[in-house]
């Protein structure tokens, strides 16, 4: 029977851009800047690395359909790359696959990275149109991504009897928190903070969400290298490393996609996925 991936696989090394408007770094260049980032953190050569995976969405402007960009850019020639796309989740696909070659044996060092240059899409959360097949169940032709989530927050409110007031009042925190937070970090893309009175004041884009409750849109890239608990104790010495306890995506079959009698409060998925995580992991009572 199959017991996941608990415990059998560890990240050695991480590293990251700055998140911003990247007006003048190409995707190669963020690819670039997460690595060299990454591979100190590791203390590893690349030349020990034995395959990679390299997530990206909007592979029109960042870097094509082939994953050939990730080998000849970070010079890892000869060594296998698989270019993942799906949607919100793609970098996580990356790392998800990286995780599961090195715990079936397959390899023992292997580097998952992200990388989106959505600035230059001209890409603002607008709709293109429903599309063709299942895509115009999942999206409509209007719709989009504010918009479906503040559908989520007023069927939330109704279901439940909360006000948008309260629900209001409760969006705004996590915004002022989320932007605390930011200040913080040398490479978040916004470092301002925005008191919770601003934030309510705001223009409405979707309501009830309003300007500081969407999603700003951003360039940057992210990667890890992953490989066993045995082989990072003879890489890593006396250094931390963080082990991976489960990984879990989880795929609707319609509920989110009206073909159901879902009541929009919530998202199925995301409980679903969650509970197989907690499970994997062996924690039973989350907090």
């Amino acid at each position: 029977m199959a017991d996941g991936i608990r415990d059998k696989v560890v990240i050695i090394g991480m590293g990251c851009t700055k998140f911003g408007e990247r007006w003048e770094s190409s995707a190669e260049d963020l690819m670039v800047e997460a690595f060299v980032e990454c591979l100190e953190d590791a203390g590893i050569e690349k030349k020990e690395i034995q395959a990679a995976y390299l997530g990206t969405h909007f592979d029109e402007v960042n870097v094509g359909k082939a994953a050939l960009p990730l080998s000849m850019t970070l010079k890892l020639p000869y060594i296998p790359v698989t270019r993942t796309e799906n949607y919100c989740a793609t970098a996580t696909e990356a790392f998800r696959a990286a995780c599961y070659s090195v715990a079936a044996g397959a390899y023992d060092i292997v580097l998952a990275l992200g990388v989106e240059k959505l600035k230059d899409t001209g890409y603002g959360g607008l709709p293109g149109g429903a599309g063709r097949g299942v895509n115009s169940f999942m999206a409509g032709a209007n719709m989009t991504a504010p918009g479906m989530f503040a559908q989520l927050a007023t069927a939330y409110g109704a279901k439940w009897g909360i006000s948008m007031e309260k629900i209001k009042d409760a969006m705004a925190h996590i915004s002022a928190k989320s932007h605390a937070n930011g200040v913080l970090n040398p490479k978040a893309h916004l470092r301002r903070a925005v008191s919770e009175e601003q934030i309510k004041a705001a223009p409405m884009i979707a309501y009830p969400l309003g300007l500081f409750d969407c999603c700003g849109v951003s360039d940057g890239a992210a990667c890890a290298i992953i490989t066993t608990p045995e082989i990072a104790k003879s890489l890593k010495k006396n250094q931390a490393f963080v082990k991976v306890k489960a990984l879990q995506i989880s795929d609707s079959s319609g509920e989110e996609a009206m073909f159901s009698n879902w009541d929009g409060s919530h998202f199925v998925t995301t409980r679903k996925a969650a509970t197989m995580a907690y499970e994997e992991a062996g924690i039973e009572d989350p907090r």
